[in-house]
């Protein structure tokens, strides 16, 4: 069975904290890797210690957009950060970067910890995870000024093919969402045809964003194949080849074994 590596996912989020019974079921069946995402410095210490109880699971430390105005001092928050960044199976920064669709942080702020946060991955070689929804010229204004000194990922997509471009050429992966099943996707999917196969990351970011067959219900890496069928699809792929080729990817980005 074709595997697949889930490289953004919430398993600290309260739908699915806990269900141990579920993630066994996942290693189990089709799923070899899960990078469980943070977006605060509380719960970068949770998903630091759900990553130690399981071998297929992995970890970030970050600040997600939404929690930079909850975050205190910067400083403050980027030692805590840079001290969860040290920890056994934590392999990226994230997720950091922009949200100008709900504005939940002010602008300044968010641009602030971004900057801040950036600079730490620069420190430390770890790379990032980025959020960007409705920002996307302040996004890539950010990844060109840090420019073959930090490396990532755009999680759940939603650039243009030219921005897709642009971030390859720079040494980016591009991340897809279950986004990519959805009837209106149009733009996403040129997006995708616009990544090169060995850029290419698959995640579900659950609980949310379920893909279709599943729009609706809680999302789980379990349902990250009909966002693989999908890719696979539109690319031309074999399923199994492309399975094994994301999750290669997904390896090779955040320097596991």
């Amino acid at each position: 069975m074709a595997k697949l590596f889930d490289t953004h996912a919430h398993y600290t989020d309260e739908r699915l904290f806990g269900n141990d019974l579920l993630l066994n079921e996942l290693f189990s069946a089709d799923i070899s890797h899960i990078l469980t995402v943070a977006t605060c410095m509380e719960d970068g210490a949770e998903c630091a210690r759900l990553a130690k109880r399981y071998d297929g699971i992995y970890a970030s430390a970050g600040i997600h957009p939404h929690e930079c105005g909850k975050s205190g001092s910067l400083d403050d928050a980027m030692t805590v950060i840079e001290n969860q960044l040290t920890q056994e199976k934590v392999v990226a920064l994230g997720e950091i970067g922009l949200d100008y669709y709900y504005d939940f942080s002010d602008r300044e702020t968010q641009m602030r910890f971004f900057r801040a946060q950036m600079e730490l991955a620069k420190k430390t070689g770890k790379p990032v995870i980025i959020h960007d929804r409705e920002a996307h010229g302040d996004t890539m204004d950010m990844v060109r000024e840090f420019r073959g000194r930090v490396i990532g990922v755009l999680h759940s997509c939603s650039a243009s093919a030219e921005q897709v471009k642009e971030y390859v050429k720079m040494g980016w992966y591009i991340s897809f969402s279950g986004v990519i099943t959805f009837k209106n996707a149009s733009k996403t999917l040129d997006s995708v045809l616009a990544t090169p196969p060995e850029r290419l990351l698959l995640e579900t970011d659950c609980p949310y964003l379920a893909p279709v067959p599943m729009r609706g219900k809680t999302n789980h890496s379990g349902y990250l194949h009909f966002t693989a069928e999908k890719a696979a699809s539109l690319l031309g792929m074999d399923y199994d080849a492309l399975c094994a080729l994301e999750v290669e990817n997904a390896k090779k980005l955040f320097g596991i074994q």
